[in-house]
């Protein structure tokens, strides 16, 4: 379950920045996560539930944003969505993208981040 050690991350960076900035509450979090990742929304869900317990962050909603992934073929110039078989083997090892057009390996270029794209906080007087 790498979902919780992402979390862990996750609060930590959004809780020093937070603190730095004399916040008291959070009211939402919103994150990206691209397909890629393979990162489980329940799993995210849940881990943020329970390490935001006696916390600013506790009762706050998190927002999950699902990205698709896109690569760019350089060998013919492709450039969108992938094709790949969602085995659940390649959760544990790395999937073979290829471009869908000449089969070629492209370049990912979306479809792996974890991103804080928001957050709605209180500071209060």
């Amino acid at each position: 379950m790498h979902e919780y050690s992402v979390m862990k991350q996750l609060i930590a960076a959004l809780t020093d920045e937070l603190e730095k900035k004399g916040i008291d509450r959070v009211e939402e979090v919103t994150l990206e996560i691209g397909e890629l990742t393979f990162l489980g929304e329940e799993q995210l869900q849940f881990a943020y539930e329970v390490m935001t317990k006696d916390s600013f962050l506790e009762g706050s909603t998190l927002n999950v944003v699902n990205v698709s992934a896109e690569v760019k073929c350089e060998e013919c110039g492709y450039q969108g969505g992938i094709n790949y078989v969602d085995d659940p083997a390649f959760h544990y090892n790395i999937p073979v993208i290829t471009c869908p057009d000449c089969g070629e390996k492209p370049r990912i270029i979306r479809g792996k981040e974890t991103t804080i794209v928001s957050v709605t906080a209180f500071q209060e007087d």
